[in-house]
């Protein structure tokens, strides 16, 4: 079968996090360098993500300006009620690291269900992240938890918002 670089195809983005996917109508050359890129993109992130991989924070460094676990329990809780369909990945990482933090807590007297409930919502945001699955779970909570402080650092609005 034979194809014109020419011919318009339709194509269709959607990334976890985007409210609805991005529809565009492009050339097939265009899909070609578009495709060229976006896996040039992914091989340079996956590295970077590899690279980052290595230098897991303590949960003392990636937790040190974390709000109280009351208040970030009373914030996931109050989020989750109110928009249950709208959580974004903010909410899930912010959930991951209070559960994380309670099972740091509770593990060295009652190791457990806050340890397993840990583990398990960490990996659901290495799912959502589609992060490698052969990361530590709990550590790449508080890798990616760190990194996000770091940024509502840099914003006018208070991490607690």
């Amino acid at each position: 079968m034979n194809f014109s670089d020419n011919e318009i195809v339709p194509v269709e983005l959607n990334c976890p996090g985007w409210t609805k996917p991005h529809t565009c109508d492009i050339t097939r050359h265009q899909l070609d360098a578009l495709l060229a890129t976006l896996d040039d993109m992914a091989a340079d992130t996956y590295e970077a993500a590899s690279r980052l991989a290595q230098k897991w924070p303590t949960p003392e460094d990636a937790y040190v300006d974390a709000p109280a676990i009351t208040y970030e329990s009373a914030w996931t809780e109050r989020t989750a009620n109110v928009a249950p369909d709208e959580l974004d990945r903010d909410w899930y990482l912010r959930h991951a690291a209070l559960l994380d933090r309670i099972a740091l807590r509770d593990e060295p007297t009652q190791p457990g269900t806050a340890t397993e409930e840990a583990d398990a919502t960490a990996r659901g945001l290495l799912d959502l992240d589609q992060a490698p699955r052969d990361y530590d779970p709990r550590a790449y909570v508080r890798q990616q938890y760190a990194l996000w402080a770091a940024e509502q650092a840099d914003d006018p609005v208070p991490l607690g918002s």
